[in-house]
Formats: C-alpha cells, sequence, structure tokens
C-alpha cells in the first residue's frame, strides 16, 4: 500500500522546494518577494469542461495519394535559407551555450557525490508522469528541486496525451507511477495557434496541432485551461481501469509564470484533479489529500499495484 504523503509532496514541491521524498507540510502565505510559493487553486471558474472532446476523436484521415501531393507541394514551396543572419551571426551564441552548458555539468558533476548517482544508476523509479509544453519557459524546476528520478518527463507542444501517447503509456504501465500530470502555461503558443488559422504552417506542426480541441478565437489562456481539462479526460479514459482501482490519480496544473492570475509570478496552479474542476471541490480535495479515485469518491491512498 502506497502512503499518501509522498505523492501529495510532489504537488507541494512549486511552494517548498523541498526534497522529493519529504512529506508535504501546510505553508503560511509569505512575502511577494519570496521565490517559492505553494500550489494553489485556480481561482476562476475553469474554461467549460462539458465541452471537452476527447483528444482520441480526432483522427487523420488523409489518403496516401494527397499526402503525396503535399509532399511535392511542400517541397515546390520550399524557400531558400535567409541570407538576413550569416554564419558569424549565429557562431558566437551557439560557442557561448555550449561552453556554458559544459561549464554547468562541471559544476554539477563536482557538487554530486557517487552516491547520489548510485540511487538510479542500474533502475529509474519516478512517482510521477508529467505532461508539459516543450515551451523553453517550462522547466520542472519551477516546480520540484530535484526531478531527477522522480518525474518521468514528456514534453511536446501543447502539453498533450495525444501526441506522445507512447511515452505517457510506458511512464504510467510500465514504470507504474502513481500520479499523471499535465501542465498548461500562461500564453501558450500552441494553444494560440491552434484557436486560430494555422494552415500556412509546416504540416508536421499542423499535425500536432490538430490534436489540440479548443474553439476558434478562443482567448488564449481560456484555452490553455480548456486543453488541459481535454488531456485529463482523454488520460481518464485510457487509463480508467488505474483510476477507478485508485492506483493513478490524473491532474491538470496551470504554469503562471506572468503572474495572470495575480497568486504570483510562476505560481503552479492545480486545475484538476481527475476530472474535477469545480474550485470549492479542488480546494477541498487538494487540502485533504484527496487525488485518488475509489469507487464514486477521492481518497488520499493509491492502491498497490
Amino acid at each position: 500500500m502506497h502512503k499518501l504523503l509522498p505523492y501529495a509532496g510532489l504537488l507541494a514541491l512549486a511552494a517548498s522546494q523541498v526534497m522529493a521524498n519529504e512529506p508535504a507540510t501546510a505553508k503560511p502565505v509569505v512575502p511577494a518577494k519570496t521565490e517559492q510559493l505553494a500550489p494553489s487553486i485556480h481561482p476562476l471558474t475553469p474554461a467549460d469542461h462539458s465541452t471537452s472532446v476527447s483528444n482520441k476523436s480526432r483522427v487523420l484521415t488523409s489518403s496516401m495519394a494527397s499526402s503525396a501531393q503535399k509532399v511535392i507541394r511542400s517541397k515546390a514551396s520550399k524557400k531558400p535559407p535567409s541570407s538576413a543572419h550569416s554564419h558569424q551571426d549565429e557562431l558566437g551564441p551557439v560557442q557561448g551555450l555550449v561552453k556554458a552548458m559544459l561549464a554547468a555539468n562541471q559544476r554539477y558533476m563536482s557538487t554530486k557525490p557517487a552516491a547520489y548517482f548510485a540511487r538510479f544508476a542500474s533502475k529509474q523509479t519516478p512517482r510521477a508522469t508529467v505532461v508539459t509544453c516543450s515551451d523553453s519557459r517550462v522547466q520542472s524546476n519551477a516546480f520540484h528541486a530535484d526531478a531527477v528520478n522522480d518525474l518521468f518527463m514528456v514534453r511536446n507542444i501543447g502539453n498533450q496525451l495525444a501526441t506522445s501517447e507512447g511515452s505517457v503509456e510506458y511512464g504510467v504501465r510500465h514504470l507504474h507511477t502513481p500520479l499523471l500530470l499535465f501542465i498548461g502555461h500562461a500564453v501558450c503558443g500552441a494553444v494560440q495557434a491552434a484557436s486560430g488559422d494555422y494552415s500556412a504552417l509546416e504540416a508536421p506542426i499542423r499535425k500536432e496541432l490538430l490534436t489540440i480541441n479548443i474553439p476558434k478565437g478562443i482567448s488564449v489562456n481560456d484555452g490553455v485551461l480548456l486543453n488541459v481539462n481535454n488531456q485529463v479526460d482523454a488520460a481518464l479514459l485510457k487509463f480508467g481501469g488505474e483510476v477507478d482501482a485508485g492506483q493513478l490519480a490524473v491532474i491538470g496544473a496551470f504554469y503562471d509564470f506572468r503572474n495572470d492570475y495575480k497568486l504570483g509570478r510562476g505560481k503552479l496552479i492545480i486545475t484538476n484533479i481527475n476530472g474535477e474542476t469545480d474550485p470549492a471541490r479542488l480546494a477541498a480535495l487538494t487540502k485533504a489529500g484527496n487525488f485518488f479515485m475509489v469507487g464514486n469518491g477521492m481518497t488520499g491512498a493509491a492502491a498497490s499495484h
């Protein structure tokens, strides 16, 4: 039988930056200058959850002939590289970045003893499968002090299940992570593109935008909230057996690095717990640590596999 506290503690890492295995404890409100802030519940009514459309309902049906024609058109429309930037323009930034990364890696190595790596040298044992957007502004250190061997990270444009289904399934069904977390974020470019006309974009990008099922013209943050709900819905459909058995919690969240909801820059806001999106219910469930479904209710403990 898994214990509650490690999983509840994982959700609270955005605030406390505690080590991955520490229990979560209630934190008082901190001054505005403090960088770490506790996870909170979405303060507004989330986007209409009833309109969520399962990502599984979108199927690409183009024939081989039309696909071939698209490839031909794509090749014909390719433009030569722009001459606006020379090789020298790009060389300096790349050299500087690689140098900085190697130096950072050297510092990392010098601060980690052999015992640190020995813990996961032969096997990974993450507690959560986390699906985030590929956006460079969204990184795990915003909500976890040390994600190594604790978060099985999956990244794609729009933090989707459909476009990384195999990776997500591996985390849930082979690594047996008891938590599946979808994290959307402020001003998501993928959501913004999906809500408009993206017909001029490259075919591979259009393919990944097709599975972001949101209304055209929706505001970007409302679109992000609705998209997170859609991902939770799709995961509940796919992993319903694990959820119903109390072996998996599926949670949606919004990473607010712009402080759009006035809870602090970099806030991780829980917006969906196993399909529940009502703010009052979310607050009660989070406070009680009830993240797992058992029968028709919620419980704090995950059933053993």
